[in-house]
């Protein structure tokens, strides 16, 4: 009988841990998934990065394309767990909305959906139009930001920034540490 309740303990136990483990598992989840349902009533479009939890050179690619940003990627770069990307600003101007928009679904992806990405810096720049149309087109810096995964903003506010405008408000301008070039 003794034999027959401890092999019945293991099984409760057994069960209590998967119970336990599920529980864990889906707390986790409904954060972001609560935080896409609201993203998805809004007009922002839903954010589906390639499922990536450490970024690397492999996956840096899709990853980037995954993101379906407005502004065209010129450039990325991928050294120790800074991710530097420069976005033209060439089919949309001055459009701030879509500059925040980018630059939300880029520091989702990095500071969210993966674990190793400590700092994020991203140009905006635009192409200077040369005379002789050479081969290797020139850009012009028009805006810079940085932005940490230790900035306390983005618990809290990250989900606002597709609507921020930082070149008016002082407040998203210090967090996004934005510095403008002289035109």
């Amino acid at each position: 009988m003794s034999h027959m309740s401890h092999t019945s303990q293991k099984r409760r136990l057994l069960y209590a841990c998967a119970v336990t483990l599920a529980i864990a598992v889906l707390l986790s989840i409904l954060p972001f998934s609560d935080m896409r349902m609201k993203q998805a009533k809004g007009d922002v479009s839903v954010f589906h990065p390639v499922p990536v939890k450490r970024l690397s050179s492999d996956v840096i690619v899709d990853s980037m394309l995954s993101l379906q940003l407005h502004l065209d990627v010129k450039r990325v770069v991928w050294k120790g767990s800074v991710l530097s990307v420069d976005l033209s600003t060439e089919k949309y101007g001055n459009a701030v909305e879509e500059w925040m928009t980018d630059l939300q679904r880029l520091l989702e992806f990095a500071f969210v959906h993966t674990d190793n990405v400590s700092r994020v810096l991203v140009r905006y720049v635009t192409p200077i139009k040369t005379k002789d149309d050479a081969e290797r087109p020139e850009s012009r810096l028009l805006a810079a930001v940085d932005i940490r995964r230790s900035d306390p903003w983005l618990s809290t506010e990250l989900s606002n920034l597709s609507a921020a405008e930082p070149f008016i408000d002082e407040k998203w301008r210090l967090r996004l540490r934005l510095s403008v070039s002289q035109m």
